[in-house]
């Protein structure tokens, strides 16, 4: 569950690599967009398997209502998180949904990768040392876990990118990774559609 909710949210906020220059004026660019949305594959390395576990579907976030991650292959799962509600639903079964109340370190993850999104440096600060890279218009963005619970799960967290985010890997600390590549990222139409809307109402 926590890696859903890891995996999600750092996914997915869009950058202007032209108007990077440092850490404060990235965090201003993660703040920008109302709504993004695009494609995902995500390979998920694990140490007993020689061959990545790969996934793909597609994403939408929105700064007001959360995060809509749907999966598509190789089955479907549809996530759906909002600031104190998470809905998940696998093919053919009931959605379960869990509340910051019934689960409050889940959601302590979750606020702190919105902070990513919100460009809250204060925030990112007290839970990672920061390391930003810019070289030839692509920057890289690597947060290193500081304290429990994030440091005994992450080695780090690394995200790169040049106009959007294109790439973001987890390493943990047992050695296994999850990669998750993004494409085709769009900010248009800022509000949600009708569809969109109602799968943040429950």
């Amino acid at each position: 569950m926590k890696k859903w909710l890891m995996i999600a949210l750092l996914a997915l906020s869009p950058f202007s690599w032209a108007q990077v220059t440092d850490l404060s004026s990235l965090q201003t660019e993660l703040a920008k967009s109302a709504t993004v949305r695009g494609d995902f594959t995500q390979l998920r390395h694990l140490e007993m398997f020689e061959q990545p576990l790969s996934s793909q579907g597609k994403f939408t976030l929105n700064k007001a209502q959360g995060l809509l991650w749907q999966q598509t292959t190789p089955f479907p799962v549809q996530l759906v998180l909002t600031q104190d509600k998470l809905r998940q639903t696998f093919a053919g079964q009931a959605p379960q949904i869990i509340t910051a109340k019934e689960n409050p370190m889940a959601f302590y993850f979750s606020h702190v990768f919105l902070a990513v999104f919100h460009g809250d440096t204060e925030a990112l600060q007290e839970q990672f040392d920061l390391n930003l890279a810019i070289n030839e218009g692509q920057w890289t963005l690597r947060l290193t876990p500081k304290q429990a619970p994030l440091n005994s799960v992450f080695e780090s967290i690394t995200l790169t990118g040049k106009q959007d985010i294109d790439g973001l890997i987890l390493q943990e600390i047992r050695g296994d990774k999850t990669e998750i590549l993004f494409t085709n990222q769009t900010h248009q139409p800022e509000s949600l559609s009708d569809a969109e809307q109602a799968q943040f109402s429950f």
